[in-house]
């Protein structure tokens, strides 16, 4: 009896130090999840890295005369702002996507890369090609009224993969979506001579 009772004993003892381990482990990983998510929120209450549209160049923008196809020929320049002294970033995906009136023209990607605190990074991209448009009433309005003008409202969307370094300690990743709506000349334009392209700032989500 004495023996049975000592391994019952055994047994109790295990499974609260198993029971202790999860607690703990669950307290832990908590505290790390709030961490990183005070880090992040400070990082974006206090502006700590700004996206923005420095530069960009549009070579063409027309449609086929007998289809809804339009050809386009669109150059970024992403300038990126870490103006936090302690933490850098790491990107590891970076995915730009063009859009005209909601409909999406193009994507592009840019090869992984590091930036350092208190830094700026320039980032440069290019679209080219042919896609198939569909405008409504209003859209092939607004499209007359921009090809009249020579500029061209054009919606940019990034799609990040991120984690953050503080030290020799990297976070998870997470996804932030960066948004830009820039107005682009058209440089064949007669309108367009002798103006250039203003710079446009982005808005982070999460």
């Amino acid at each position: 009896m004495c023996c049975l009772f000592g391994c019952c004993e055994c047994i109790v003892k295990l499974l609260w130090g198993i029971i202790a381990f999860a607690i703990n482990s669950l307290i832990t990983l908590v505290i790390i999840v709030c961490t990183v998510s005070f880090i992040v929120w400070a990082m974006l209450r206090h502006g700590a890295v700004k996206f923005q549209v420095s530069d960009a160049e549009l070579t063409q923008f027309t449609f086929d005369p007998d289809s809804t196809n339009l050809h386009y020929n669109l150059s970024l320049v992403f300038s990126i702002r870490n103006s936090n002294s302690r933490l850098g970033i790491h990107y590891d995906r970076f995915d730009a996507r063009v859009y005209y009136d909601h409909q999406r023209l193009a994507a592009s990607s840019v090869p992984p890369f590091y930036q350092g605190h208190k830094s700026t990074v320039v980032v440069g991209t290019v679209f080219q090609g042919q896609n198939l448009v569909l405008l409504g009433g209003g859209g092939r309005g607004k499209f007359e009224d921009e090809k009249r003008s020579g500029v061209y409202g054009i919606d940019v969307e990034l799609k990040l993969r991120a984690r953050l370094m503080f030290g020799l300690v990297n976070t998870w990743r997470f996804k932030p979506r960066v948004l830009c709506g820039v107005k682009v000349q058209l440089s064949s334009s007669d309108s367009a001579r002798g103006s250039g392209f203003q710079p446009t700032d982005c808005h982070i989500h999460f």
